[in-house]
């Protein structure tokens, strides 16, 4: 069904149409494993092997365990918040299209009111207008006696027109409403719901408050003037693409925060290959070259040099001490 697009008055600005948005909230876990490069309550201390040289952590789980790959079924439970984002990403690159000529797309301009003049100039506007975008503006003018006393505002008035005059979703319905007078005038547009992938909030905002702006300058724009210059500076970039850069970037925030949650969840690791060769081994260890390539190791915790691969002297090897 069609929708309010905005509209203003002579005692107020513009104001937007009915739009809507979704918000969403996420939630956040803690891991219970860690490693550090200090030792901390309950931790254990192993060495690994990095450019040759040994570095040393302190971990309260075994490092060199292999988990379990059941764990990465974990991942189903993230699957909605990516696709998600994923939906944000899409939301946020918007290239409108143009509406197929499958209505009766005629031009409607009806001066009820009598405030349009000469609509020659008014007309081409909205050609030119429908021809870019594929959908079909009109303007009807109307008294003010004609909807106040019977409806609650403009709003629904203009939807009762809309309805009336077209079966369709592809119109775009400019209704100005005015008094015998200068004061007390108002206007309302009216879209069909076909047209909300041109006619975006955006979109609809920034023609809400030009037209607004031209309709009270009355010493340089007439009625009919005021909707024309309005509709001219719209239509020349309504069909470009447009980019909501704080939906972007907000995306890109929401899903490094689900991937970095995932991994501290099921336990991914950068260092787990490192993690996989580590030794545990004591806070007196003692660190020797080795003869044959000249690298350090770290006494007690291998039989053969872990860089070269040849053996140790058997006084360094593991239980060596106890013999």
């Amino acid at each position: 069904m069609p929708h309010s697009s905005g509209g203003g008055s002579h005692g107020g600005g513009s104001h937007g149409g009915s739009h809507h948005s979704s918000h969403s909230h996420g939630g956040s876990g803690r891991s219970s494993r860690h490693v550090r490069s200090t030792y901390f309550p309950d931790a254990r201390r192993y060495v690994y092997y990095d450019h040759h040289r040994p570095v040393y952590v302190y971990a309260d789980y075994d490092i060199t365990e292999k988990r379990s790959p059941l764990r990465f079924l974990m991942l189903l439970f993230y699957l909605p918040f990516i696709l998600f984002t994923f939906s944000m990403f899409a939301e946020a690159y918007h290239h409108p299209h143009k509406l197929p000529q499958n209505y009766d797309y005629k031009i409607v301009v009806e001066d009820k009111a009598n405030v349009l003049g000469n609509t020659a100039e008014l007309r081409n506007s909205l050609v030119a207008f429908y021809n870019r975008t594929g959908i079909s503006p009109a303007v009807i003018t109307v008294e003010n006696s004609d909807w106040q006393g019977y409806y609650s505002d403009l709003e629904n008035y203009a939807y009762d027109l809309y309805v009336n005059h077209f079966a369709d979703e592809s119109h775009w319905l400019i209704v100005y409403s005015t008094p015998d007078g200068f004061e007390d005038w108002y206007w309302e547009g009216m879209q069909g719901n076909d047209t909300d992938d041109v006619l975006t909030e955006s979109v609809t905002n920034s023609f809400n408050d030009e037209l607004q702006k031209n309709l009270t300058a009355r010493t340089r724009y007439t009625v009919s003037s005021a909707i024309s210059t309005s509709f001219d500076d719209l239509t020349p970039t309504v069909m470009k693409s447009k980019v909501n850069w704080a939906m972007l970037f907000t995306s890109i925030a929401i899903l490094a925060f689900v991937c970095l949650h995932a991994c501290l969840m099921i336990g991914i690791n950068p260092k787990a290959r490192k993690y996989a060769k580590a030794k545990p081994c004591s806070d007196a260890a003692q660190e020797k070259a080795c003869e044959y390539c000249g690298y350090t190791y770290v006494v007690d915790t291998c039989t053969e040099c872990p860089h070269c691969g040849a053996p140790i002297p058997p006084e360094d090897q593991p239980g060596a001490r106890f013999t």
